[in-house]
């Protein structure tokens, strides 16, 4: 056996033990989906201006960090009744992170696409660094905010 059918076999085995067929979108999740999530950033207002003029957010609210005093903690409207929210800390300097256990890949959006083609339109005129999968009418693109986050904007096709 190959280390590709290893791999199969085991997600194979994943699916026997966890995966639930033929369910309803939520039956048997005690979740009601995403609140926010919480990201850190090393410069706020270029964080804010990307994600509210790259990729077409509203910034909703700002207010101090309760466990650190330096921090300021903001929330964008990403849709969907979702929140993507960052932290600075001034007072701890910017250390970027390592990909590995514990850290995120990747922040997959979706949009419509009319909005996915402006953001995709927004991307060239700003020649913003990007990768399109699928076209620029249907598909995803691919980029990286301010951070070096990587984000994928989606139409789900």
């Amino acid at each position: 056996m190959t280390e590709q059918q290893d791999y199969e076999a085991r997600r194979a085995e994943l699916r026997r033990m966890f995966q639930v067929e033929n369910a309803g979108p939520s039956d048997g999740v005690a979740t009601g989906g995403v609140h926010h999530l919480a990201l850190i950033c090393s410069d706020m207002e270029a964080t804010i201006r990307f994600y509210t003029e790259v990729l077409e957010m509203r910034l909703n609210r700002i207010v101090q960090n309760r466990d650190e005093p330096s921090s300021t903690h903001i929330f964008l409207d990403m849709g969907g009744g979702n929140q993507l929210a960052f932290f600075d800390f001034p007072a701890l300097g910017a250390q970027p992170t390592v990909r590995g256990i514990g850290s995120m890949h990747h922040v997959a959006l979706k949009a419509e696409p009319a909005r996915y083609k402006s953001i995709v339109k927004t991307l060239k005129e700003r020649n913003i660094s990007h990768s399109v999968h699928g076209n620029e009418d249907l598909g995803s693109v691919y980029l990286h905010d301010p951070d070096n986050i990587l984000v994928e904007i989606t139409t789900g096709y």
